[in-house]
């Protein structure tokens, strides 16, 4: 049996924090650890983690940093310590089924692999909604979630792999940085990790006023300063270009409700200067469509197949301006 390291950074969340652990405690999977990493949380989170961490004293520690270090860095941090050949990471707010470690290292027993992927239970005020995740690698380029996946440490290590320091959407250059090293990915049908929709999160309390394009086009500043796309595949670089184009359209799209025509108007001319700065070509992705691709989730293929469609016609900033009025 593999040792498994379950990596849960800790921030403001002691409402929360004691179901989480209580979750990963409760495994029915007996070789695994938990590394706890409190990043200088305000609240009574690191009294709460020594609590358990004393009352559990094999199979979870905690980690204290000196200084916020972002949810990334700390993982990164964790993973470094960690004595198991996997990892996983579980964000404190969210919690897993009892059956959540066994499931993934079945698959990864049964077909070995770099990155095992499931799909995830969306808790909103307790109505589940299950999401499965998409097929093949589209799973690191359109389903940029760290949590609700099983890695080898071997192979994040060897090629460095980590997360970025800009703290919203640090799982998209994360996500990348597997696809581009070519991880070997196995996606199961299982949606065990509950994503309990917590309004106090950074992700839930982003709008318009955040500028999320602006997010999108510094991580990929960062992605694309770090690695070298010009050694890809023309398939493998067309993946990278049609998932920063749905990551910009879903920042128009998704954050711009309510930010008025005049405003969305900035924002547009922002993300279609930035487009043609980093993919001259991004016009021609052989990707873009209504029934493609079919491992993407339909919602995906339809605001990009949508909008680009409309960009052709001329007609894109009209549908844009529309959105910013609802």
């Amino acid at each position: 049996m593999s040792k498994v390291t379950m990596i849960v950074p800790v921030y403001n969340v002691e409402q929360y924090i004691a179901r989480c652990l209580d979750s990963l405690l409760a495994q029915d999977y007996a070789d695994y650890e938990i590394i706890c990493v409190d990043d200088k949380s305000p609240d009574n989170c690191l009294a709460i983690l020594k609590d358990y961490e004393k009352k559990y004293p094999n199979k979870l520690r905690v980690m204290e940093n000196e200084e916020n270090m972002g949810q990334g860095r700390s993982r990164m941090r964790a993973v470094s310590e960690a004595n198991g050949e996997f990892v996983m990471f579980v964000d404190s707010d969210d919690y897993v089924a009892r059956d959540y470690i066994s499931t993934y290292m079945t698959e990864m027993k049964k077909h070995p692999c770099d990155v095992v992927t499931g799909g995830f239970t969306r808790d909103v005020e307790g109505k589940l909604t299950a999401h499965r995740a998409p097929g093949g690698a589209w799973s690191l380029l359109v389903y940029a979630i760290s949590c609700g996946k099983l890695y080898r440490k071997q192979f994040l290590q060897a090629h460095c792999i980590s997360f970025s320091d800009i703290r919203c959407g640090e799982d998209i250059y994360f996500n990348l940085s597997l696809f581009y090293h070519e991880a070997r990915v196995r996606v199961i049908d299982y949606a065990g990790y509950y994503y309990y929709c917590n309004n106090n999160s950074t992700t839930r309390a982003m709008n318009y006023d955040s500028n999320h394009e602006c997010f999108v086009s510094e991580i990929y500043d960062k992605f694309m300063a770090d690695h070298d796309l010009s050694t890809l595949s023309e398939k493998r670089y067309r993946g990278i270009e049609y998932t920063y184009v749905a990551n910009m359209i879903n920042a128009l799209i998704t954050y711009g409700h309510g930010c008025k025509p005049k405003r969305m108007k900035e924002k547009y001319d922002y993300v279609m200067k930035d487009m043609q700065r980093r993919f001259p070509t991004y016009r021609d992705n052989p990707f873009y469509g209504m029934a493609k691709p079919k491992a993407v989730n339909a919602k995906v293929r339809l605001g990009v197949g949508v909008m680009m469609g409309l960009q052709k016609i001329h007609l894109d900033l009209a549908a844009y301006k529309l959105i910013s009025l609802l």
